[in-house]
Parts: C-alpha cells; sequence; structure tokens
C-alpha cells in the first residue's frame, strides 16, 4: 500500500510540470524521457550525509522548487503571480509528513477525474496532421523535471517512472495535437492553450494542475526532510530552508541557467546518491 501511495504522489507531482513543459513535442519529450528516465535504476543510497552535504543538498531543493512551483501561477492569469507559488509551497509546508504521500495519491485520483474532460475533448479534437515528428530544441525544463523520481520521498517502483514516461509522451502529444508545435513551442502555458482550444476548459484543468503543483512541493519537502535525517538535522530546520530559498526564487524572479541547474541537479539526485552507494557497499565489504 506505502508503494502504491508513493507511486500515485510522484505521478500526481511530476503531471503538471510535466504538462508545463509539454511544448517541445511529443518526439523531443520522447527522447528527454528516454535518455533522463533510466538513471533512476542507478543505486543509490542517502545514507551517511555529512551534515554539510545534506545542509547543500536541501538547500539546492529549494533553489529548484523555486525555480520550478512558479510555473503554477500559468494556471490562474492574475497580476499577482507569486501568491500562488507561495501558497501551495505554505500548504505543503503545513502537511503533516506523514500523511504527504497518502495525500498525494488521494490528489492523484482527483487529478485523474478532473482530466477526463480534457481527455475525452483531446481524443476527438486533435489533428492528426499536426502530429508529425519534428526535430526542436532539446527540452531543458523537461529535462530537469525528470530528474525528479531521483529523490528520496519519489521510491523504488518502477511503475512510476513507467507512468511518468507515459505522461510525457501523452501530454506532449495532447498539446502538439491540438494547437501545433509552432504555436505551443511559442507559449508560456501550452497546456492552458490546449484546454482553451478544446472547449474553454480551463477552469477544470487549472483546478488539476493546481493539485499536482501542491504535490510536487510536498515531494520537495518530504525529500528535504529525509536528508534531514541522514544529516542529523531537525526536520523543521530543512522545512524553513527549502521554504525561505524557494520564496527568494520566487520573490525576485531569479532564473539560474536552466542547463547549469540541470547538470547540477544531475550531479546531486544521482552522481553523489551513487558515490554513496559504493560507499556503502565498500564498507560493508
Amino acid at each position: 500500500m506505502k508503494t502504491k501511495q508513493h507511486t500515485l504522489w510522484l505521478l500526481a507531482a511530476l503531471a503538471a510540470p510535466i504538462a508545463h513543459y509539454a511544448g517541445s513535442g511529443w518526439l523531443m519529450s520522447g527522447l528527454a524521457a528516454l535518455a533522463v528516465l533510466p538513471l533512476t535504476r542507478i543505486p543509490k543510497s542517502w545514507e551517511g550525509l555529512t551534515r554539510g552535504m545534506a545542509f547543500v543538498q536541501i538547500l539546492w531543493l529549494g533553489l529548484v522548487a523555486g525555480l520550478l512551483l512558479p510555473g503554477s501561477a500559468a494556471c490562474w492569469p492574475s497580476e499577482q503571480d507569486k501568491a500562488v507559488p507561495l501558497t501551495l509551497l505554505t500548504l505543503a509546508a503545513l502537511t503533516k509528513p506523514n500523511r504527504t504521500a497518502g495525500v498525494g495519491a488521494v490528489l492523484a485520483f482527483c487529478m485523474a477525474l478532473l482530466a477526463i474532460p480534457l481527455a475525452v475533448s483531446g481524443a476527438s479534437g486533435v489533428e492528426l496532421r499536426w502530429l508529425g515528428p519534428e526535430l526542436m530544441p532539446w527540452p531543458v525544463g523537461l529535462t530537469l523535471v525528470l530528474l525528479l523520481p531521483n529523490l528520496p520521498s519519489a521510491g523504488e517502483d518502477t511503475r512510476g517512472i513507467f507512468g511518468t514516461a507515459f505522461l510525457t509522451l501523452a501530454l506532449s502529444a495532447l498539446v502538439q495535437g491540438s494547437i501545433s508545435l509552432r504555436i505551443a513551442s511559442t507559449s508560456g502555458s501550452p497546456i492552458y492553450e490546449t484546454a482553451r482550444t478544446l472547449g474553454h476548459l480551463e477552469p477544470v484543468t487549472a483546478a488539476a494542475l493546481t493539485l499536482g503543483w501542491y504535490a510536487l512541493a510536498s515531494l520537495f519537502l518530504d525529500s528535504a526532510a529525509q536528508i534531514a535525517w541522514e544529516g542529523d538535522i531537525r526536520m523543521e530546520v530543512a522545512y524553513v530552508l527549502v521554504w525561505c530559498t524557494a520564496a527568494v526564487f520566487v520573490l525576485f524572479g531569479l532564473q539560474p541557467n536552466a542547463w547549469f541547474v540541470t547538470v547540477l541537479s544531475l550531479f546531486w539526485w544521482v552522481i553523489t546518491p551513487f558515490f554513496q552507494k559504493m560507499k556503502k557497499l565498500e564498507n560493508s565489504a
């Protein structure tokens, strides 16, 4: 049951940012998934982190959260675009840690129900002539999102990885076939434009995506709590570090180079825990 909850929680957390970066076409999105998702099968260990390393990992989680969560504001266009991500981050911080996976699983079911109108309309409204494979610039933002299943709270169930790959291809194909790749690649929120094109489904889509952004915020915070435990840091300190770091990036609109953030995320979430695993095996031998 716990594994199923983590799988559904992961899918709920990834659905919103994947949809936000679904404007690169199904071909490039599929290539990104093919290149990045197998990294989750690399053996990792988050045990034995020094306190300094744990602090750096937690701060990095806050930084990435501060870069991704502003995408939630696209669901509710207004001049107060910073209120939505900060509210979701605060609500996630107030959720009891032992309930996050269960809440995430419930949100996944709610999102699936809310997505039914979009799926039905998309099945009949997609233009097949727009679904031809086209090469586009590499989707850096999507690559960063697809690294999230390497976080400690994501679990190790392979069904979550296959589900993530399916979501990536399905959402990219839906967007490309509904509004064309030319429009999708220049839109700030291609899934929002898709919902509007398919019959003014923006409110339903926005509600589903908002639940997903909340699940993503809780994934960041829960991962920070697990890392804090390994680094002998209080959970409350980890939450404050993530919230404050993310808030700084949201409030001031800081946007570091996307490739820089993606490569460093690969280092912190894949390479570092891999070497921790090798070190653990060496010590046990």
